[in-house]
């Protein structure tokens, strides 16, 4: 049988023809896995993770007297689960009377922050006290909710 050469190529250790092609596979298949491995990271979406409610010198709220007259604000703020501020969870007050004010209803904004004010003579309580319900409803990959509960008093 005859013997056909195609120059006078060095076949010692030269990676010609199917194994080369199988190297450049493996790191086309490696480096493509990387990218989507990358993106699929970035591509996790935000929830609601916590409440917190506030007065305006940041202490919390969990009690509210209303033998003290005048104009009560609370301050919430909306935190996603690696505790950031949450853009656009919808807050709601209900309970106590506080649905009657103005916009019971708001949405956080970009600092996830939000504020309801409450006339003292607006709220009203049955017996000595009642509670005002705060709920946060967010919508990522699913519809979570939060609530946060302030005790009212006379």
């Amino acid at each position: 049988m005859k013997r056909i050469r195609y120059g006078d190529m060095d076949d010692e250790g030269a990676l010609e023809g199917l194994p080369l092609y199988m190297i450049i596979l493996v790191v086309i298949a490696g480096i493509g896995t990387a990218v989507i491995g990358g993106w699929m990271m970035s591509a996790q979406t935000t929830e609601l993770g916590s409440l917190e409610v506030e007065d305006s010198n940041n202490n919390k709220v969990d009690q509210m007297d209303l033998s003290e007259f005048g104009t009560k604000t609370i301050y919430i703020t909306a935190y996603d689960q690696s505790s950031d501020p949450l853009e656009g969870v919808t807050i709601s007050v209900e309970g106590c009377g506080a649905s009657n004010i103005d916009e019971p209803v708001k949405l956080t904004d970009e600092d996830g922050e939000v504020s309801f004010s409450f006339e003292s003579s607006e709220l009203h309580v049955s017996g000595n006290s009642g509670t005002i319900d705060i709920t946060g409803e967010y919508t990522g990959d699913m519809t979570l909710s939060e609530s946060e509960d302030i005790l009212v008093t006379e």
